[in-house]
């Protein structure tokens, strides 16, 4: 039974890693991030965000990961001063179809904002949030498990 179990695995750890050793080796970046910018979009009020940490970008085939290891948005209501700062280290992952579509899954934290699902606001994604868009854009599918914050309800106070 041993033996069975011994050959399974290793057969199993082939299938796996060969397909990775055939294809093209993927490109890592490394990009710091320090940017600050004004949304007087999304909330009733103007957000000032500043943005800090690092973005690892991993490109290959036609997936892209993306993860922001250390990352945080502080997020200030420019008209009352209030401010909040959350972690968005949670990675992404992006597949695109040969058709054109497009499926990004995050497991977040993430931060998302200029109308999540057509509606305004400032949303941080926490959990596994799967969405699909044809070739043209329009949302085809979405799913998820997992937890949204207003942050705009939040920094409004």
């Amino acid at each position: 039974m041993k033996r069975l179990l011994a050959v399974s695995l290793m057969a199993l750890v082939s299938l796996v890693l060969t397909p990775s050793a055939l294809s093209t080796a993927p490109t890592i970046t490394r990009t710091p991030i320090d940017d600050t910018f004004v949304d007087d979009v999304d909330c009733a009020f103007p957000v000032q965000f500043h943005i800090v940490g690092t973005d690892l970008g991993i490109l290959f085939d036609s997936r892209q990961f993306d993860a922001f290891p250390n990352s945080r948005a502080t997020l200030t209501n420019l008209d009352s001063r209030r401010t909040l700062t959350v972690s968005i280290a949670g990675p992404g992952h992006i597949q695109f179809g040969s058709d054109g579509s497009v499926t990004l899954v995050s497991t977040g934290p993430a931060l998302l904002f200029s109308l999540f699902r057509g509606t305004p606001g400032i949303t941080l994604l926490n959990g596994r949030f799967v969405w699909s868009f044809d070739a043209q854009g329009n949302e085809t599918s979405f799913s998820s498990v997992g937890t949204t914050r207003d942050l705009c309800a939040e920094l409004a106070g």
